[in-house]
């Protein structure tokens, strides 16, 4: 059975930027988050799938169908751009009436479903208030209202986010992980911020230069990406490159001046060791075992945030590692960096 969104082979050429050759299939009903740089082409590749953009080469196909050329009124697509593009003028009922209106849908039959759709999205009380006057989160709501009452098949969301509060952020979030379900439809969702990433997504697409670069499960992705580039987009700070070879019980990762690294499973040869900050743990004193790595350091820099310290430890006077810490260590302070094995995660070579 074919995706319900799938581009093959598809090239799209504009002014100062090529995006693709791209293969990519998003299943029916899943909630699909789209992750990279700044100009990366994540925006670009919805608007390909709006129709926004004009294929050069390859396909567009949605539940089989070719839409390469299909306008995008003709596409069964709805494309929530960033910042809304809510009609400030309309009250929140004429602008969740809009697209109904414009496909012919008799009034009656309008008024119908923007009152489900509006009390679905709790946001019936807001039927008559001027646009203009709503905040974030509530303009978030109209406009997926608007999006949501005319029935697709695909709905693109072009950091639907990025403009609300933290507390406004974790409300609508569970809103959102709902829509496949709920509504039947697969969601594809730009965005630059991991944790909204990690929260919704069932399938993950890291972009780069116009190239899908890795996709997957959002955990086997954040914990253990097959390329170098993406364990350093998604937070791996500490990527350090060094030299494996196989050992009766799993592998020894060399990093040089006599620093070494025991790590799970059998490889060898030039690799990246990746490790997450919050995988290292702080301490004052060495209680090693065989499912550790302990690597003494004195502390340079730390950095307080929400959940404690980032510590940043020199190794040697060429290495340093950023470790989490919860509790604050002085520069200057002797500490052991206690790795488990389980933790340092390999890239091979220069992928």
């Amino acid at each position: 059975m074919p995706g319900m969104v799938e581009l093959r082979g598809v090239t799209v050429h504009l002014r100062y930027f090529t995006f693709g050759p791209v293969n990519v299939v998003f299943k029916r009903n899943t909630y699909n988050i789209v992750l990279g740089p700044t100009g990366s082409g994540k925006s670009t590749l919805l608007k390909i799938i709006a129709g926004i953009y004009r294929v050069s080469e390859g396909g567009v196909f949605i539940d089989g169908a070719d839409v390469t050329y299909e306008p995008p009124e003709n596409r069964d697509v709805s494309y929530v751009p960033q910042g809304y593009a809510i009609f400030d003028h309309m009250t929140v009922y004429e602008n969740i009436e809009y697209g109904l209106k414009f496909r012919g849908v008799p009034k009656k039959e309008r008024r119908r479903l923007v009152q489900e759709m509006a009390k679905d999205l709790g946001i019936d009380y807001l039927l008559n208030r001027r646009a203009i006057n709503l905040s974030g989160g509530e303009q978030q709501r109209v406009a997926l209202a608007r999006a949501l009452v005319v029935k697709p098949r695909v709905l693109l969301l072009d950091e639907p986010l990025s403009m609300l509060d933290r507390d406004t952020k974790e409300r609508i979030i569970p809103l959102l992980k709902e829509l496949p379900g709920r509504y039947g439809i697969t969601v594809i969702h730009v965005t630059h911020d991991w944790d909204e990433a990690y929260s919704l997504a069932d399938k993950l697409l890291i972009i780069n230069e116009g190239k899908v670069v890795e996709e997957g499960d959002p955990e086997q992705v954040f914990t253990r990406p097959s390329r170098v580039f993406t364990a350093r987009f998604l937070g791996f700070q500490n990527v350090i490159k060094g030299l494996a070879e196989r050992t009766e019980n799993g592998s020894l990762v060399r990093l040089g001046n006599g620093i070494s690294l025991n790590v799970n499973g059998e490889v060898d040869g030039e690799v990246y060791v990746c490790i997450r900050p919050e995988w290292i743990e702080v301490l004052g004193v060495s209680d090693n075992n065989d499912h550790y790595n302990v690597v003494g350091g004195v502390v340079r820099e730390i950095i307080r945030n929400r959940l404690g310290y980032s510590v940043l430890v020199a190794v040697d006077n060429d290495l340093s590692l950023v470790a989490f810490s919860r509790v604050a260590f002085k520069p200057g302070e002797k500490v052991m960096l206690r790795i488990p094995r389980d933790s340092v995660h390999v890239v091979k070579g220069d992928n």
